[in-house]
């Protein structure tokens, strides 16, 4: 036997020392860790009674723990696909847009329990009919050589930040990279559009809208594609998003000052932070504001406790039906 086991309080209050350290509240590393706020408070308690699923995703988010993936998994995906992507940077100049180093969200998504098995050619021809959400649709499939989606390595790939393709946009914004499954799996990463150059100081502020319209885009193109697959109302849907490079920044009306002016000071202390939820085609359907609104209150909490009510929620939900160039039918 070991004369040193492992000390579990030691490792509980490094957990707490790290999360204090990083500028976490108890409410912000369970959205990153993606568990509940009594599960993180419970675990800083010392509770041995949780689960250690959960445990090890406290541990994850705080680095202490490198969590394995099973094959096949949602996390196996994600953490796949965020290694193609670091892969297809790696060439690239330390100050290139496409490495999107100022900050970036990511989104994922899985319909169903991976029991769907499209082929590519198909899902693709699929993807390329999906309506349009904005002018910068989410999974957008380009149709020029240099930028349209390839069918490598068992999935649906497209990469618009190639500096070697032939684009019209070079910012950060408009570098996304993305990732499908025949499983009907997601993923799409891609730089703020606050660190565009209509900014005069990049990296520094965190507009109050986007993340709405955003997230509510992901969830149409998931809409749109259940949809198209007739899947039915009561396929699961599992979704996550993650931020990188929160601190520092200002939260403020930079999309549409005029709707919601910020007067407080409000600016974020953490990093990064990961979103995390599920629902089903149904819910997306029946209520989808509240689904948008759950998944989105831990981000705004960054932001010196930022109160994004439903009816912030809906309101821009509704702005975003008018605006958009086609929503699906969530009400």
């Amino acid at each position: 036997m070991s004369s040193a086991p492992l000390d579990w309080q030691a490792l509980v209050d490094e957990a707490v020392r790290r999360r204090k350290a990083e500028g976490h509240t108890q409410k912000s590393l369970a959205a990153l860790a993606g568990v509940s706020l009594p599960t993180v408070n419970a675990f800083e308690q010392g509770d041995i009674k949780l689960r250690l699923e959960k445990v090890f995703n406290i541990l994850d988010a705080l680095g202490l723990v490198i969590l394995p993936s099973t094959p096949g998994s949602f996390a196996a995906f994600v953490r796949a696909a965020r290694q193609r992507w670091a892969e297809l940077v790696a060439p690239l100049d330390p100050s290139h847009p496409s490495r999107q180093t100022l900050g970036h969200v990511s989104y994922a998504y899985e319909l169903g329990n991976g029991e769907s098995h499209e082929t590519l050619g198909s899902l693709r021809n699929i993807l390329a009919r999906l309506p349009s959400t904005s002018g910068w649709t989410p999974f957008w499939l380009p149709t020029k050589d240099s930028i349209r989606p390839v069918i490598r390595d068992g999935l649906i790939e497209c990469w618009l930040g190639d500096p070697a393709a032939d684009r019209f946009f070079l910012d950060a914004a408009h570098s996304d990279f993305w990732q499908v499954t025949g499983d009907l799996k997601g993923y799409l990463r891609r730089g703020f559009q606050e660190d565009g150059s209509g900014n005069l100081e990049p990296g520094t502020i965190f507009d109050l809208t986007l993340p709405v319209w955003r997230t509510a885009e992901v969830f149409v193109h998931i809409l749109n594609l259940a949809r198209a697959l007739e899947l039915d109302p009561a396929t699961p849907v599992r979704f996550e998003s993650r931020y990188a490079g929160l601190e520092g920044r200002q939260l403020i009306s930079w999309a549409a000052p005029l709707r919601w002016p910020l007067t407080d000071t409000q600016r974020s202390r953490t990093s990064a932070a990961k979103l995390a939820t599920t629902t089903s085609i149904a819910e997306l359907q029946s209520d989808f504001a509240d689904v948008v609104h759950r998944t989105l209150t831990p981000l705004y909490d960054l932001f010196d406790g930022y109160d994004a009510t439903l009816q912030f929620v809906g309101s821009e939900l509704d702005e975003f039906r008018r605006s958009a160039l086609s929503f699906g039918t969530p009400r």
